[in-house]
Protein backbone atom coordinates (compact mmCIF):
# COMPACT_ATOMS: atom_id res chain seq x y z
CA UNK A 1 0.00 0.00 0.00
CA UNK A 2 1.02 3.52 -0.60
CA UNK A 3 1.69 6.24 1.56
CA UNK A 4 -1.74 7.47 0.74
CA UNK A 5 -3.56 4.19 1.67
CA UNK A 6 -1.80 3.81 4.89
CA UNK A 7 -3.23 7.56 5.54
CA UNK A 8 -6.71 6.71 4.60
CA UNK A 9 -6.70 3.38 6.71
CA UNK A 10 -5.04 5.67 9.92
CA UNK A 11 -8.44 8.37 9.05
CA UNK A 12 -10.66 5.35 8.51
CA UNK A 13 -9.56 4.04 12.17
CA UNK A 14 -9.56 7.42 13.99
CA UNK A 15 -13.27 8.13 12.71
CA UNK A 16 -14.47 4.48 13.40
CA UNK A 17 -13.19 5.79 17.37
CA UNK A 18 -14.91 9.05 17.10
CA UNK A 19 -18.26 7.60 16.09
CA UNK A 20 -18.16 5.70 18.92
CA UNK A 21 -16.71 7.15 21.38
CA UNK A 22 -20.36 8.06 22.98
CA UNK A 23 -21.16 4.49 23.49
CA UNK A 24 -18.49 3.69 26.64
CA UNK A 25 -15.04 4.44 28.52
CA UNK A 26 -11.96 3.95 26.33
CA UNK A 27 -11.54 0.11 26.55
CA UNK A 28 -15.06 -0.26 25.42
CA UNK A 29 -14.45 1.76 22.69
CA UNK A 30 -11.24 0.71 21.79
CA UNK A 31 -12.91 -2.88 22.10
CA UNK A 32 -15.63 -2.10 19.77
CA UNK A 33 -13.60 -0.37 17.09
CA UNK A 34 -11.07 -3.48 17.11
CA UNK A 35 -14.43 -5.73 16.72
CA UNK A 36 -16.02 -3.50 13.66
CA UNK A 37 -12.30 -3.57 11.81
CA UNK A 38 -11.53 -7.47 12.69
CA UNK A 39 -15.54 -7.60 10.99
CA UNK A 40 -15.56 -5.11 8.27
CA UNK A 41 -11.83 -4.73 7.16
CA UNK A 42 -10.14 -7.01 4.76
CA UNK A 43 -7.28 -8.96 5.46
CA UNK A 44 -5.07 -6.64 3.25
CA UNK A 45 -6.21 -3.90 5.43
CA UNK A 46 -5.36 -4.96 8.77
CA UNK A 47 -2.00 -6.55 7.52
CA UNK A 48 -0.87 -3.11 6.38
CA UNK A 49 -2.43 -2.28 9.80
CA UNK A 50 0.07 -4.20 11.46
CA UNK A 51 2.83 -3.55 9.71
CA UNK A 52 2.25 0.33 10.40
CA UNK A 53 2.28 -0.05 13.96
CA UNK A 54 4.97 -1.96 14.31
CA UNK A 55 6.79 1.08 12.26
CA UNK A 56 5.19 4.06 14.07
CA UNK A 57 1.82 4.16 14.78
CA UNK A 58 1.71 8.01 13.82
CA UNK A 59 -1.36 9.81 13.23
CA UNK A 60 -3.52 7.32 15.34
CA UNK A 61 -5.73 9.05 18.76
CA UNK A 62 -4.78 6.61 21.32
CA UNK A 63 -7.78 4.97 21.36
CA UNK A 64 -7.62 3.86 17.65
CA UNK A 65 -3.94 2.89 18.55
CA UNK A 66 -5.01 0.40 21.50
CA UNK A 67 -8.20 -0.95 18.99
CA UNK A 68 -5.49 -1.46 16.08
CA UNK A 69 -3.02 -3.17 18.66
CA UNK A 70 -6.27 -5.34 19.55
CA UNK A 71 -6.78 -6.16 15.87
CA UNK A 72 -3.11 -7.23 15.20
CA UNK A 73 -2.50 -9.15 18.55
CA UNK A 74 -2.46 -12.45 18.20
CA UNK A 75 -5.20 -14.50 19.33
Amino acid sequence: MTGQQINHLVKMANQIVLNLSATGDDEEVARQACEHMRKCWSPLMKREMADYLNQQGEGLSPVAYRAVAQLVAPI
